[in-house]
């Protein structure tokens, strides 16, 4: 494993006596991806938890109508699964697919367990990792059900930078590419957004 475990947000400020103690019992495993590997599969059992030491991951969901979207990406160091591996169906609601070439820390149930019930603030971190997630998803969620097309890719630009590849944004934002590819057009044509380089900007952004 090429990280030091209390980078992680879990560990991180937590007693080390009591981690490692109970790491030499239930060590888990390290494994390493490349690109579009499956990590975890959607509807699948969860009963580890898996820390993204290296690398970045990206989620996607699959309806049962075949619709699917990329509901999130994230890049090391990071929790996954905080929020299934103890609930009471226990299985991925996403796929995790690899970015590029990473490593994954997978520590079972029992070790996460004995470690919250010694260590205070390795227990204060799980939940706010959990609630972070839980944040998120409450955003996202929100995107969904609430917000325009139009104002869905605003806040997308405006959080992650130039629009460049419509594709990924189109699964990222859950549209297919052509509804996307329309209404970036109707953007710039009402002066919201404009071309800049190989991507889409927001067009105070370029005369600022």
């Amino acid at each position: 494993m090429h990280c030091n475990i209390y980078d992680i947000p879990l560990f991180r400020g937590g007693n080390r006596e009591i981690i490692e103690n109970v790491l030499k019992r239930f060590p888990g495993r390290y494994s390493e991806y490349e690109k579009d590997d499956i990590i975890a599969m959607q509807g699948y059992p969860c009963r580890s938890l898996y820390i993204l030491c290296e690398g970045s991951v990206y989620a996607r969901m699959v309806s049962e109508e075949g619709k699917e979207f990329t509901l999130d990406t994230l890049s090391a160091p990071e929790v996954l699964a905080s929020a299934f591996v103890f609930s009471s169906d226990s299985i991925f609601p996403v796929t995790i697919f690899a970015s590029g070439k990473c490593g994954i820390w997978i520590l079972g149930k029992d070790c996460i367990w004995d470690i919250i019930r010694q260590d205070s603030t390795v227990l204060g971190n799980y939940l706010r990792v959990i609630s972070d997630h839980s944040m998120f998803l409450s955003r996202r969620l929100s995107e969904f059900a609430l917000q325009t097309l139009s104002s869905r890719i605003v806040d997308y630009v405006k959080r992650h930078g130039p629009l460049e590849n419509l594709q990924e944004t189109a699964f990222i934002l859950g549209v297919a590419r052509p509804s996307l590819s329309r209404t970036v057009a109707q953007l710039v044509s009402q002066g919201i957004l404009q071309k800049a380089g190989k991507g889409y900007v927001l067009k105070s952004k370029i005369n600022m």
